[in-house]
């Protein structure tokens, strides 16, 4: 097997060296088919529950992330009681999030549990809610139903007009 040298301090490793258990192995394996878009920015995140002067032990980064991983698979997360829905798109904003409270020295830490970083993807998750909210109200009023009172409030497409035509014809049941 070929050497690797570690960035932070440069001692010669194997790959061997870095996923020795089968949990390593396994979290790392998940990891890369769930989140590889995102898979830097997990790393850094788990950087974050780092004890001033020590440096976090493979064991924990492995536990930190396999406490994620189910949430990331399926793109939800269950916070204050309700689920909601959370992209890897939005999972990556949540974390640079918590990364610039960090560079701004906003951040208490090292962090004890996901909670905050749970917190700012429900804020997320709830304004992608939000804007789709309008949009559907927004799109009910430029597009009302057709053949409730629609025909006068808004013109009405030729599809529609055949449609509402094929419901009033005798014998074509709707």
């Amino acid at each position: 097997m070929s050497e690797l040298s570690c960035p932070v301090c440069g001692a010669a490793l194997t790959l061997d060296h870095l996923f020795v258990d089968a949990d390593s192995r396994a979290a790392v394996a998940q990891l890369i088919s769930v989140a590889m878009p995102i898979g830097a920015l997990l790393l850094q995140y788990t950087r974050l529950f780092t004890p001033p002067k020590t440096t976090l032990t493979q064991r924990k980064q492995v536990r930190i992330l396999l406490q994620l991983l189910p949430d990331l698979k399926r793109a939800a997360i269950t916070h204050r009681g309700r689920d909601w829905q959370v992209p890897l798109t939005t999972w990556a904003r949540g974390i640079d999030q918590m990364l610039q409270a960090r560079d701004a020295g906003k951040l208490d830490l090292p962090m004890k549990g996901h909670g905050y970083l749970y917190a700012i993807l429900t804020g997320l998750a709830d304004k992608v809610e939000a804007v789709a909210e309008v949009q559907a109200e927004a799109a009910k009023r430029h597009h009302p139903v057709v053949g409730q009172g629609a025909e006068r409030a808004a013109p009405v497409p030729d599809f529609a007009r055949a449609a509402l035509a094929a419901l009033k014809t005798p014998g074509v049941k709707a």
